[in-house]
């Protein structure tokens, strides 16, 4: 006698009950009943059938995306159960099925016959709540994801997202900067803290402030002849250099960085004759701003003023001969010194 199913029927109301009473250890498997009949209508008893279910996203006619099969024995009212998902899989992986993204279908065949399709509606989207990676905490939502999530992407952190982030009352942001200077003017990027930190320690950080004087006994007996300059090379004793910037060799200072410094220099001399005339100026003061000049037999000369240094600029001080004629010149002590302003 040829046997037949019908009046079969998914009972989502008992699956979505399922969900609820067994939420910490929910299989996301679909209940399914049905009733086996002869082909004269009767009712199938304590009869053993092989079900196959075959699941379909789209549409009702293309291949299945998943099949299994299940053994199962009818009880006194010809009525039997099973639970999709759980049968002997023959393609496909049910766990991996796109549950609530297309139309669903299930298609039943019973002893290798198949008896119809029909579209699932509630049973699908029970799986896709039901997913224990989404868990509803009082008012919280948790993920206990061991991988990652990605938004529009295939993710490559915990969380990937490919486009904007945005608070209700705030500007959007579309990346998370590791520049430590902070030199662009986004206003869609944040810093991180590494960046943050970084600039901050860069801005208000302190050197040792360029400041420096030395001293000399004064110049060795020499000949200063009419109109002649020479380079102040008597500074011997060093009293004071926090940047080590006065080379004892040649006599000058070395600007250690750029800016402006303020620089101040005595020198003094003796002469035999009372009408010379000498200045003394910077080397670097090409326009003779700040100058002095004296006369007299035993004077002292001085000079200051501020000017703008380049790092590794040298800076000298020297001393003219406005007299009349060739002099003869002894020092008495002298000093140059200086300070960065900023």
């Amino acid at each position: 006698m040829k046997k037949i199913i019908s009046n079969f029927l998914i009972f989502s109301t008992l699956l979505f009950c399922t969900l609820l009473s067994a939420q910490s250890v929910q299989k996301n498997f679909i209940n399914y009943q049905g009733v086996a009949r002869s082909s004269s209508g009767d009712i199938l008893v304590d009869e053993s059938i092989n079900i196959q279910i075959a699941l379909k996203f789209g549409a009702p006619d293309i291949a299945a995306s998943y099949v299994e099969n299940h053994t199962v024995t009818t009880n006194a009212n010809g009525v039997f159960g099973l639970l999709i998902g759980s049968g002997t899989a023959v393609t496909g992986d049910f766990n991996t099925l796109p549950w609530g993204g297309i139309a669903s279908y299930v298609t039943v065949s019973v002893n290798g016959a198949e008896v119809g399709t029909n579209e699932l509606m509630a049973v699908p989207y029970a799986i896709t709540s039901g997913d224990t990676r989404w868990l509803s905490n009082g008012n919280d939502i948790e993920n206990i994801n061991s991988g990652n999530v990605g938004i529009d992407r295939t993710p490559t952190a915990k969380l990937d997202v490919n486009g904007d982030l945005r608070l209700q009352n705030g500007t959007s942001v579309n990346e998370i900067s590791t520049d430590v200077t902070l030199g662009s003017n986004s206003n869609n990027a944040i810093p991180t803290e590494r960046a943050v930190k970084t600039y901050v320690d860069n801005a208000t950080a302190t050197t040792t402030p360029v400041v420096f004087k030395v001293r000399g006994n004064g110049f060795a007996v020499k000949d200063l002849n009419i109109n002649t300059t020479i380079e102040t090379d008597i500074w011997d004793i060093r009293t004071y250099d926090t940047r080590n910037a006065f080379n004892t060799t040649t006599k000058r200072f070395v600007a250690p960085e750029s800016g402006y410094y303020y620089l101040h220099a005595v020198v003094r001399q003796s002469n035999t004759v009372t009408s010379s005339f000498f200045r003394i100026s910077f080397n670097v003061d090409t326009g003779v701003d700040f100058t002095q000049i004296v006369d007299g037999d035993d004077v002292k000369t001085d000079v200051s003023g501020i000017y703008f240094l380049n790092v590794g600029q040298e800076v000298y001080v020297s001393l003219r001969n406005f007299g009349p004629g060739n002099v003869r010149i002894d020092g008495t002590g002298s000093w140059f010194e200086g300070y960065k302003i900023n």
